[in-house]
């Protein structure tokens, strides 16, 4: 078994966030088939704070929509998620959705690619 290409970067920063974020879309046109999402959260604070961090993918980079399979599991405090889905469009982003009363969370979200 060959060992397939792998690439990736950070589109979310590590910041504290207050409410929900998008990152901008990561060009995978022929790239890759399998899409994996890595969310490290360092700090949460709030009456029951909760952070929803998915994929999604569009085919021009501004129509979004879910990808199956690839939302991480829902963070409550400092931790780590990963999520992997396979992706069927030119362009892939995630958005972090934050819940609660008075939250933050302090992550950060990567998105990785193997290729084809």
């Amino acid at each position: 078994m060959a060992i397939r290409p792998f690439m990736g970067d950070v589109v979310l920063a590590p910041a504290a966030r207050t409410a929900t974020a998008s990152s901008g879309p990561v060009a995978a046109a022929g790239q890759a088939t399998v899409a994996v999402l890595l969310v490290h959260c360092s700090a949460a604070s709030g009456t029951t704070p909760t952070l929803d961090v998915a994929l999604e993918q569009s085919a021009d980079g501004s129509s979004w929509s879910a990808v199956t399979g690839g939302a991480a599991t829902q963070l409550t405090a400092a931790g780590n998620r990963v999520a992997t889905a396979s992706i069927t469009s030119n362009y892939v982003r995630a958005t972090a959705t934050i819940g609660g009363t008075t939250p933050s969370f302090t992550f950060a979200a990567s998105i990785a690619f193997l290729a084809s």
